[in-house]
């Protein structure tokens, strides 16, 4: 998915300068432009998985409730989502290398408020502002790369930047183990974002070799829009968290009713201003591509079941299984191996396959929920799981083929002219999936928690009802996979 993203934005390079020639001052200096351009992306994606295998254990640690751990990983994907497009144009405007700076120098000084955190409340805080970092500098990297590579280099660095991202949410559920195995000091949990601080401090070190570009374009930003997508996806999401710890009281399904209203608000706002010849904050006229639609779709589908996936995951095998971090991590690397090797041959297969690659990927990603769900009922509470392992492959497989190769099938057919916005459009989807696919779970995993309380095998059934639902979810990928390819092909003809 990264790799055919930045093929995507390379092709849309009316917003970044063009490439000059470096001087000998500037060759000296690149040598460390490409690990500075690197390391952000690996701490932000790392960030997350170092995060997630640590749920279990922040919440023991600060006393929280499972809807505390809920809002401290929505929280920051909520605000990485809105906040995302908004970065990339203070890039364009004020200059990007300034805005990764910045948005480093945040996310560092957050992190290191995470680990000195005494309450869930305020780690949640934290977390927003780390949120905050991430959707400043992360929109810079793509365009400081187009502006500082020559177009002839450019497809080896993209290829760098996809596998930096596999490689770091392989190695985060490791990473995250390792800290609370080691449990250095005597830190536990906050280890895991002290380490972040200090992968931060580097890149801000190194920042200040990558050199300076921006966008001679000056438009205005759409703070109003901004602010209305915020106040609709937090009108969605925060009864979908608090909903089911706080037995429904009206004010929250009253605020779940009306995030209905605000949003479709904020889509007759941008499509306005975007008549009016303004720069909306998301082009909405984008849904009136069916093959655009249905991507989003399935992006949708794609990630909240995967962010939904990794956080029931973490509870199952720390908390019902008893499994160190650490043995969680390598259990999940399992299935992180596998999506990182459907990546690498995503394309391959794709040459074959065409738009079927994604039939492919989604068929095998719920029978990878289906096959798991199998494995956890024959195993229970034994910690003899290795016939989860291959459940796992198959299901990072299938991931894997859906998600490498649908940002370029998606965005094939989009203007030149429009790819920036949609590809900012997918990658805000992406956040917002996670957040909501978080948010829906644990409806469904507390629920299947509370009918089976007293039980020994609570956290097997919970975890399988889990299961069964994320499959039910992926399943309805197939259908939409098979109608791209059938967009796909008429096109063609």
């Amino acid at each position: 998915m990264p790799n055919t993203l930045a093929d995507a934005l390379d092709a849309s390079a009316p917003s970044v300068r063009p490439f000059e020639p470096a001087s000998e001052g500037k060759k000296r200096r690149s040598r460390l432009m490409l690990p500075a351009l690197l390391l952000p992306v690996f701490m932000a994606v790392s960030n997350v998985f170092i995060v997630n295998v640590a749920t279990p254990s922040i919440q023991k640690g600060l006393g929280a409730g499972f809807a505390d751990i809920q809002f401290m990983l929505t929280g920051y994907t909520l605000t990485f989502a809105v906040l995302l497009i908004m970065g990339a144009r203070l890039g364009d405007r004020f200059g990007r290398r300034r805005m990764l700076f910045i948005g480093v120098a945040l996310f560092t000084i957050a992190s290191l408020l995470c680990g000195i955190a005494s309450h869930v409340s305020v780690l949640i805080a934290w977390r927003v502002l780390q949120g905050v970092g991430a959707a400043l500098f992360m929109p810079q990297i793509l365009s400081l790369i187009q502006a500082n590579y020559p177009s002839e280099r450019r497809g080896a660095i993209f290829g760098m930047y996809g596998a930096t991202q596999g490689i770091a949410a392989t190695a985060g559920q490791i990473i995250g183990g390792l800290l609370l195995r080691m449990d250095l000091w005597d830190l536990e949990w906050r280890a895991v974002f002290l380490i972040i601080f200090l992968l931060g401090a580097l890149i801000l070190i190194m920042i200040p070799f990558i050199p300076e570009s921006s966008s001679p374009d000056r438009a205005g930003l759409d703070w109003f829009g901004a602010a209305l997508a915020a106040a609709g996806l937090l009108m969605l999401v925060y009864p979908l968290v608090q909903g089911q710890r706080q037995g429904w009281p009206a004010a929250l399904i009253v605020s779940l009713i009306l995030s209905a209203p605000v949003l479709t608000l904020f889509a007759w706002y941008e499509r306005r201003l975007s008549r009016r010849g303004r720069l909306p904050f998301m082009n909405v006229d984008l849904f009136r591509h069916q093959v655009f639609t249905f991507g989003i779709l399935v992006v949708l589908l794609l990630m909240s079941s995967m962010g939904a996936f990794f956080l029931v995951a973490a509870y199952m095998l720390q908390l019902g299984l008893h499994f160190s971090a650490l043995q969680a991590g390598l259990v999940i690397g399992a299935m992180g191996m596998g999506y990182f090797l459907a990546s690498l041959f995503s394309s391959r297969v794709a040459a074959k396959l065409g738009t079927h690659v994604l039939t492919v990927g989604s068929v095998l990603t719920t029978a990878g929920y289906l096959l798991l769900a199998w494995a956890v009922q024959t195993t229970g509470l034994s910690s003899n799981i290795g016939i989860w392992i291959p459940a796992l492959a198959v299901l990072g497989i299938g991931q894997g083929f859906v998600a490498a190769p649908l940002t370029n099938i998606v965005l094939a057919k989009i203007r030149t002219t429009d790819i920036g916005s949609a590809s900012g459009v997918m990658t805000t989807s992406i956040q917002i999936a996670q957040t909501i696919g978080i948010a829906l779970i644990g409806i469904v995993w507390l629920s299947a928690l509370d009918a089976r309380t007293g039980a020994t095998s609570a956290y097997p059934d919970a975890f399988n009802v889990s299961l069964y639902v994320l499959a039910a979810a992926s399943a309805l990928i197939l259908p939409l996979a098979l109608m791209l390819a059938r967009r796909n092909r008429a096109r063609q003809t």
